[in-house]
């Protein structure tokens, strides 16, 4: 196993205090509103400390959206192997899916609701790591469907891959409304998961 060295855990450890600071500065002032400075006192560094590590505002705010990508994937599959049962793996995915967006609202918020272009340009510039991370996200769905399909809860004549779209859709398409607070109601996003696994396993026709 490779041990880092005292001066790369000094390096990784400064990294990840920027980060953090730059999520509440990011949660609490907006992207827009937001300056490397405010994140430098946050931080409690140098502004040219936060260059070191990040050329500008945008690839920080790229680098935290890969950040919480993983955070959000790792803790889901945790979660998940800890019970039996594909259906019931598939529930536990939605839920806490949804739970890590509600726990994480204000930071999220930023990317679904500043206006300006920010969705555009940071969209377009997502970085192909955290591309490949939602990828194998949607792989990790996509076996979880097939396992229900063996266990004889999903049909076994769909896609599984093209399953995975859908629940993934179905959870995002919960998600942004909630997040740009279009709920017609009050709740909590969490509560949100029966709907989308009703939806998902029964549809919505009478027949």
């Amino acid at each position: 196993m490779h041990t880092l060295d005292r001066k790369q855990r000094d390096k990784q450890l400064r990294k990840t205090d920027i980060l953090k600071a730059a999520e509440h500065v990011f949660a609490t002032k907006g992207y827009h509103k937001t300056t490397m400075a405010d994140i430098a006192i946050e931080a409690q560094y140098a502004v040219g400390t936060i260059y070191l590590y990040f050329k500008d505002k945008q690839s920080l705010y790229l680098s935290l959206i890969e950040k919480k990508l993983g955070s959000l994937t790792s803790g889901i599959k945790e979660k998940v192997a800890r019970v039996k049962g594909a259906k019931e793996k598939i529930k536990v995915l939605v839920k806490e899916q949804l739970v890590y967006f509600e726990e994480n609202e204000d930071f999220f918020r930023i990317y679904f609701s500043e206006r300006g272009g920010l969705r555009w340009t940071i969209r377009d510039k997502i970085s192909r790591p955290a591309v490949e991370k939602f990828m194998r996200y949607l792989d990790y769905i996509g076996y979880l469907i097939q396992q229900a399909q063996r266990e004889g809860t999903i049909k076994k004549e769909l896609h599984p891959k093209r399953t995975a779209y859908l629940l993934a859709s179905m959870m995002n398409a919960t998600i942004l409304p909630w997040l740009r607070g279009d709920s017609l109601e009050k709740e909590r996003l969490r509560d949100l998961s029966d709907f989308v696994l009703g939806i998902f396993y029964g549809g919505v026709g009478t027949r």
